[in-house]
């Protein structure tokens, strides 16, 4: 049995868009954020996984076609019209060759929009889509991975940093993650359990 997550006190709460929060890792670390005090749009083009989901755990649920501008911009506008500034995008969304532009389009969008002092993109590695066709190099993990790295020296900046991780979906890697990201967010927070300060170890 998972034990529970640790209460966090922060002055403020954070804020994230999960993309792709209906299943698999995304659904993980939407899980994960919203047990640690994390206001959360959950974004997915599975409507209902995305609505059962968000009877569990909360948030605001929104539909999103990740090959879609126009839908990933109004994703981000309702994103600060309910939240303000944003701390953390995970791209968890489709997989293959549109994980890959998904990736592409969100993080470039959350790069222009209003951000925490300190924020984070981060991008999760798919598995390759069959159905990818003449587009299967583009949804390759190493087209991934160059596209991620060619990404993160476009959008970088002092208080945006851009992780790529390997395919992470087990509950307990998603933990370890999710803690490892919000002692980066949130340096001075403290746990509940022990009352000693996350930034401290």
């Amino acid at each position: 049995m998972t034990s529970p997550a640790p209460e966090w006190r922060v002055e403020r709460p954070l804020c994230a868009i999960v993309a792709g929060a209906a299943s698999g890792a995304g659904e993980q670390f939407a899980r994960a954020l919203a047990m640690r005090g994390v206001k959360l749009l959950l974004v997915d083009r599975d409507e209902i996984a995305l609505a059962r989901l968000r009877e569990e755990i909360g948030g605001i649920a929104h539909y999103c076609d990740i090959l879609d501008e126009r839908c990933v911009h109004s994703t981000f506008d309702i994103a600060e019209d309910r939240f303000g500034s944003l701390d953390l995008l995970i791209n968890a969304a489709g997989s293959g060759y549109v994980r890959t532009l998904g990736v592409m389009r969100l993080s470039r969008e959350f790069s222009r929009r209003a951000r925490s002092a300190k924020a984070f993109v981060v991008n999760l590695a798919a598995a390759p889509d069959a159905a990818d066709g003449p587009f299967a190099y583009a949804g390759s993990e190493a087209a991934f991975t160059r596209l991620t790295e060619g990404l993160a020296r476009a959008i970088e900046s002092p208080d945006l940093r851009v992780l790529t991780l390997d395919r992470v979906d087990e509950p307990a890697a998603v933990s370890d993650v999710t803690e490892q990201l919000l002692r980066e967010l949130c340096p001075q927070a403290r746990n509940s359990d022990d009352g000693q300060s996350l930034a401290s170890g």
